[in-house]
């Protein structure tokens, strides 16, 4: 534009979500106090895409989604576990090599979900156990800090951690599948929660799961201080976003696309800031919103 002219703010996603961000999370900028730093200094995420097969691209899409605003909103990757089953970007089908992308290649131009990533397990050592294993601060042998080198050091978990917990891929009714090999029970997610809340591993958990029956994963969680939601209920579907014509297969999921759209959609209304001078990794106006929508105290 013309030298001295203001930068347009980016369009909104959905222009619906218009009105629900003026009236709740605008008011909560208009408060004599700044934007105060709280005391959940101590956060964790564990992000799991468990699907393999390259028709279950949205699946790597929904984590990397959510893994990016985490990331936006300060958590480093030292404090995030990210877990692909299978390496879309470079699978044989995939028509932009490395890259994978949730509203759409455009031609490979499109915003690639791939900037910037750290993966700590991918493959077959996407497992059950494995996932059980981090929650829990249990390192195979060979793994963590040892002789000076750090190969999968897990987050240092405590009393005062907030942890959050996204599952993304095909399930059923109290089950969610790993790779098609093995099943994550609600039994098992009940018992590894119950077992950090013995060991002292979290001070509140936020657990998330889009799959088909999501809810039913949370069925049997007895601790306190655990927050779930999910993409549907008992008999429900979780169900596809679209697809791109480009790239051949659906690129999100519903569930994932409302949340990145919405949370995206606030920064952009209540950014006063230009994002341009903020790195690429921390967008305080990210923080600030997460802070106004109590995303970033649960996290």
């Amino acid at each position: 534009g013309a030298q001295g002219q203001p930068k347009m703010k980016a369009p909104l996603n959905n222009r619906r979500h218009e009105s629900t961000i003026r009236n709740i999370i605008q008011p909560r900028f208009s408060r004599d106090d700044p934007l105060m730093s709280g005391n959940h200094t101590s956060n964790v995420a564990v992000i799991v895409s468990s699907s393999r097969y390259w028709f279950n691209y949205r699946h790597v899409t929904n984590a990397l989604s959510i893994y990016h605003l985490l990331k936006r909103g300060g958590i480093s990757d030292d404090n995030i576990i990210l877990m692909l089953a299978d390496d879309i970007p470079c699978n044989m089908r995939n028509p932009f090599r490395g890259k994978i992308f949730s509203r759409g290649a455009n031609d490979g131009m499109g915003d690639d979900l791939m900037q910037g990533v750290e993966i700590d397990y991918s493959g077959t050592d996407v497992t059950v156990d494995a996932f059980l294993r981090v929650l829990l601060g249990r390192n195979l042998p060979g793994e963590g800090d040892t002789n000076g080198l750090h190969r999968r050091s897990l987050p240092k978990m405590d009393e005062n951690t907030n942890v959050m917990v996204l599952l993304t891929g095909h399930g059923g009714d109290n089950f969610f599948k790993f790779q098609d090999g093995e099943e994550l029970m609600s039994n098992d997610i009940a018992s590894v929660f119950s077992q950090m809340y013995a060991m002292k591993r979290y001070k509140e958990i936020l657990f998330i799961s889009d799959t088909c029956q999501a809810f039913t994963m949370a069925d049997q969680i007895k601790v306190p201080n655990v927050y779930s939601v999910g993409s549907s209920l008992k008999g429900q579907n979780s169900y596809a976003s679209h697809s791109d014509p480009q790239v051949g297969q659906s690129v999100i999921d519903r569930y994932s696309k409302v949340i990145k759209d919405f949370l995206d959609d606030a920064v952009t209304m209540t950014s006063t800031s230009k994002s341009d001078e903020m790195p690429s990794s921390l967008d305080s106006a990210t923080v600030a919103v997460m802070e106004r929508f109590n995303l970033h105290d649960a996290l």
